[in-house]
């Protein structure tokens, strides 16, 4: 919603060429404040958060995970502008990657609450924690990576052919089980042979 505040306009296609080039100024300003520190404050990391242990690298990968995903959020808009609304599939990746980021959150957070709180498994939790979150992390890093390196494109082409012309091979080989959605939804339940309960004795 900011971004589109600050620069929502020089996107809009009905904005005129003078209307887009007033508002410039502005948008680099705003962008020179917000943009360097999301690389710069990465230069301190490795020196920060040491008082989580053993979970510390990972509370440092979030902190990086949330810096590289503001921008490549803001790459995205750069690169796609208004058409950004339809790249679902950069969208659900980056939506992705926040799933992420907050499980491990949760995570550490917890582990370390436990620790905090003199918890007898607090051990076993940064256990856990630590093991999540090295899978997560790499999680992370295929879903960047997809971000930009992906079939989307033709996956799109290939899914448009297939629903606009007649693909019989798609249909060979089905077998037929008469399981329709009436047979699912409407048939009555079989009847069972086993009798009813007796009454209980008064």
């Amino acid at each position: 919603d900011k971004h589109l505040q600050v620069a929502g306009d020089f996107i809009d296609p009905k904005k005129s060429a003078a209307e887009k080039l007033k508002i410039v100024p502005n948008i680099l300003a705003y962008y020179a404040r917000w943009y360097p520190p999301l690389w710069l404050q990465g230069l301190s990391a490795p020196f920060r958060h040491g008082e989580w242990g053993r979970l510390a690298p990972h509370v440092r990968a979030i902190e990086r995970g949330c810096r590289k995903l503001a921008r490549e959020s803001f790459h995205g808009m750069l690169v796609y502008q208004a058409k950004m609304e339809r790249k679902q599939g950069f969208l659900f990746r980056c939506v992705d990657v926040v799933m992420e980021l907050f499980a491990m959150s949760a995570a550490v957070a917890r582990a370390r609450q436990m620790k905090d709180d003199r918890h007898p498994e607090a051990d076993h939790a940064a256990e856990l924690a630590d093991l999540f979150c090295r899978s997560s992390r790499r999680r992370v890093k295929r879903i960047f990576h997809e971000l930009w390196h992906n079939d989307d494109a033709r996956k799109n082409a290939v899914a448009a052919k297939v629903m606009t012309t007649e693909t019989p091979m798609l249909g060979e080989g089905i077998v037929d089980l008469d399981y329709t959605y009436q047979v699912h939804f409407l048939s009555k339940p079989p009847a069972t042979s086993q009798p009813a309960p007796k009454a209980a004795a008064t």
